[in-house]
């Protein structure tokens, strides 16, 4: 083997090294980052199926609580038939609820968490909403992420990735109601109007 040889074959031999190097080292940071890509990945999923409820969406919308404060609306959807508020829940682990009951039960491993029923908060937000949209019909939703389970069962107004209806699928738009696409157009002009300092004082 004369050294031109040589010299291609222990280039060759370094980038094969040089590869496997950088392979192995990608390889090692998945494996170290594995659960927060899975996380990332669980939640981009998570957030696809949330942006393909309705015809439209309007997301963080900010309004009156009427009193002294304001709500962030976390999502509304424009369906033929309703406005639809959703709010999205990051619990995990069994949750342990009912419609009327004033805490909801959060079990994750071998710890419980209590925390105060959202549905409370929903209506809250849903008065909240009718302030601005008048006699159009509205309905709220939780939405959990499949992460959360419900062996006892939940109200019908919490809603996962497997469950959401039918009915408030985009392809269901062409008669979408007219109170409704006013409201909605009330809605998307109060979002241009509203000011910074409104957000003072907002609850989520």
């Amino acid at each position: 083997m004369n050294p031109d040889q040589i010299l291609k074959q222990l280039k060759l031999e370094s980038d094969l090294v040089a590869l496997a190097i950088t392979g192995l080292a990608i390889l090692l940071v998945l494996l170290v980052n594995r659960k927060r890509l899975l996380v990332k990945i669980r939640e981009w999923r998570i957030q696809r199926s949330l942006g393909q409820i309705g015809c439209e969406q309007i997301r963080n919308l900010v309004c009156s609580d009427g009193l002294d404060g304001y709500f962030k609306l976390d999502r509304l959807a424009l369906t033929p038939d309703a406005i639809v508020l959703i709010s999205y829940k990051l619990h995990s682990g069994n949750i342990y609820c009912a419609e009327h009951i004033s805490q909801w039960t959060q079990l994750v491993g071998q710890k419980s968490y209590k925390f105060d029923n959202p549905l409370f908060e929903l209506e809250n937000q849903l008065t909240a909403l009718r302030l601005l949209t008048g006699n159009a019909h509205l309905e709220g939703f939780l939405f959990f992420n499949n992460s959360a389970q419900f062996p006892k069962g939940h109200p019908d107004q919490v809603l996962q990735s497997t469950s959401i209806p039918e009915r408030f699928n985009a392809a269901n738009c062409d008669n979408v109601k007219p109170e409704i696409t006013a409201a909605w157009e009330l809605l998307k002009a109060h979002q241009k109007q509203i000011s910074p300092a409104d957000h003072a004082s907002v609850n989520t």
